[in-house]
């Protein structure tokens, strides 16, 4: 899933001759708090609401204080991690898309990134969710998914980080079935570290409601 795909074409650009009083009616009217400045096509910067309140006169253009605008950014290639690399580098809601000629083509919303993700998660599957630990040394991606398929069951995501201090890899699992215990016990033959084991229907419910929780509470 790349960036193009999670444009949200409803929130507009400013331009460079808007002023800040202008930005700001349109950050209240769409809910936002930063927006992409382009002059015509061309991306210049995110101005933020803050740069708004810390201009003297309301009635300026943008253009007159683009040396505070940041430039977050992806290009139209970038995978939905990338993106979601960059809103938490340059702690924002909204991510721009630019092409190679630096054209603005839309921005990323907090929200339409995570509604992707758990689409590209499975979030709203259900399924149980396995946390296990190994040395690195001993990590083997291809044994994971031979284990989980020699219990008759599929990975549905997997997720990993390597704990540098400890040399060890955590993982988490989501499977296409709430009946775990057999591969739980296969893990444990082969030596992984079972921290943590989420499989039953009060688990998944309550995963859903947060979920939904979660869009509602970002369409406030």
């Amino acid at each position: 899933m790349i960036a193009p795909e999670l444009i949200s074409h409803t929130v507009p650009p400013v331009h460079l001759d808007d002023t800040g009083e202008q930005a700001m009616m349109i950050m209240h009217e769409y809910n936002v708090s930063q927006l992409p400045v382009v002059d015509g096509n061309s991306y210049i910067g995110l101005v933020t609401m803050e740069d708004i309140i810390n201009i003297k006169h309301l009635s300026n253009p943008l253009q007159s204080f683009t040396q505070t605008f940041r430039k977050p950014f992806v290009k139209d290639t970038a995978h939905i991690f990338d993106v979601m690399k960059a809103a938490i580098e340059f702690n924002v809601r909204v991510v721009p898309v630019i092409n190679d000629e630096q054209r603005y083509l839309g921005l990323v919303s907090a929200e339409s990134c995570l509604r992707a993700f758990a689409i590209l998660n499975s979030v709203k599957n259900a399924g149980g969710i396995l946390e296990l630990e190994i040395p690195v040394k001993d990590f083997l991606m291809s044994e994971v998914a031979k284990i989980v398929e020699e219990n008759e069951a599929e990975i549905l995501c997997l997720y990993t980080n390597i704990n540098q201090q400890e040399q060890k890899v955590e993982i988490t699992i989501k499977l296409n079935t709430t009946e775990v215990s057999a591969i739980v016990a296969a893990f444990e033959r082969y030596e992984y570290e079972v921290i943590a084991i989420h499989n039953d229907t009060e688990y998944t419910e309550d995963l859903k409601d947060r979920y939904d929780s979660l869009m509602r509470y970002l369409n406030v």
